[in-house]
């Protein structure tokens, strides 16, 4: 992906990240993307709004985006830029934008939003703490999105559900926990934001489920160095599962192959065991229940940042990083313990103290994925610039290299 066209010089130049945004079912609704100015990275809080200076060189990156992913960005915008009447050269369908908390409203940006509309655009109202100053502007909205950690929660779910919001949707913003979440979607909230899926909601037991010992199996064949390729090929071909799920990617955009491959030991050899490691991993956990699914797009976005921030610093071994995201979450994806998940995969000591610990290199790049995640900009800060970038990139592929890969497992 070291060109990839949906990767414009100006989303990598801007420090670009996208947070996702869930529906009422935890469904993936579209993504919120946020700019951080690389020169005054340590000041910033929620990014900076998009202006003239970004927009030539965004808007062919976000329409093939929205033709890959074919979910909106939200993405704000300066009030000098709606008021301009410029255009804007996407696709009115790929984008929602945003009006930040403090941006003036009068009769000159009402009137520019009403001419945006027009046009087809769609409008977000940001960080939105029920102030009578936006009266005005509400009609002209599409979303709004309450920023829940202003006030407490009682205060906001009680004023969300005094509100008219008929005409629009409300956007739950900053969600810590599926507790949160219930309650959000019981005041009337129709789309959700924050890290809730990421946090477990229950403890986890000690004892693997039947339907995923098979691939278990292959996973610890895999791990043998001195297992020859045919034994190896016998093992795979017991599990028609992992098989089809297998020559499925290994045919898809994801990999980007030169050629098709038709049968299980050609994949063997084609691969190799390092590569295989990594797609039999992906393969179990993709396995693991499809109510899973953003969860599990958020190992895999996780999983291949880790795998790329390594290649652009040039670190020894990025499978290795790429199995240390994969396997941060497997608890979650299995329902077990993450001890016991990780006992039965018999992995190195680099990877496992990573993965338990947030050890060493592997376990330094696993934490910096997190943070870029959550949005965590504090000590993202405290890195040199050019590793700042090199995170942000990451991430940001890793999120499309994510959408091809559960495409092609059919999720």
């Amino acid at each position: 992906m070291d060109n990839d066209p949906l990767i414009a010089p100006a989303f990598a130049e801007a420090l670009a990240a996208r947070q996702p945004i869930y529906d009422i079912n935890s469904h993936l609704y579209g993504y919120e993307l946020l700019l951080h100015d690389p020169d005054k990275f340590r000041d910033e809080k929620l990014g900076f709004a998009l202006d003239d200076k970004l927009v030539e060189g965004l808007c062919g990156s976000i329409n093939e985006q929205y033709r890959s992913l074919q979910q909106p960005l939200f993405v704000s915008v300066s009030r000098d830029f709606l008021v301009s009447g410029k255009q804007l050269s996407v696709d009115p369908a790929a984008v929602v934008l945003e009006i930040q908390t403090g941006m003036r409203v009068d009769d000159k940006l009402i009137q520019a939003v009403s001419a945006w509309r027009r046009r087809s655009f769609k409008f977000s109202l940001r960080n939105y703490g029920f102030e009578p100053k936006y009266n005005e502007l509400i009609p002209y909205l599409d979303f709004i999105k309450v920023d829940l950690l202003q006030e407490p929660l009682e205060t906001i779910l009680e004023k969300t559900r005094n509100l008219d919001k008929d005409h629009c949707k409300l956007i739950a913003e900053r969600i810590g926990d599926k507790t949160v979440f219930l309650q959000c979607r019981e005041a009337g909230f129709d789309l959700f934001q924050g890290y809730y899926l990421v946090v477990p909601d229950k403890v986890f037991g000690k004892k693997v489920k039947a339907s995923y010992q098979g691939i278990l199996q292959v996973l610890k064949k895999v791990q043998q160095e001195d297992i020859s390729m045919d034994d190896l090929a016998r093992t795979v071909a017991n599990e028609p599962r992992f098989v089809y799920q297998l020559l499925r990617v290994l045919n898809s955009p994801a990999c980007r192959l030169n050629r098709k491959v038709e049968d299980i030991k050609e994949a063997i050899v084609y691969l190799g065991l390092t590569q295989l490691k990594k797609w039999a991993l992906l393969i179990l956990l993709t396995s693991a229940d499809e109510k899973k699914t953003e969860y599990l797009r958020l190992l895999l976005t996780r999983a291949r940042a880790c795998e790329r921030y390594a290649e652009l610093a040039k670190s020894v071994a990025p499978e290795k990083y790429f199995m240390a995201g994969l396997l941060s979450g497997i608890d979650r994806l299995l329902e077990v313990d993450q001890g016991v998940a990780l006992a039965q995969i018999n992995l190195g000591r680099e990877v496992k103290h990573a993965v338990l610990l947030q050890e060493g290199a592997i376990g330094e790049t696993l934490n910096q994925v997190f943070d870029v995640e959550s949005n965590t900009l504090e000590p993202i800060g405290r890195l040199p610039k050019d590793k700042r970038q090199q995170i942000f990139i990451a991430h940001f592929e890793g999120g499309l290299w994510a959408h091809e890969t559960l495409s092609a497992l059919g999720r």
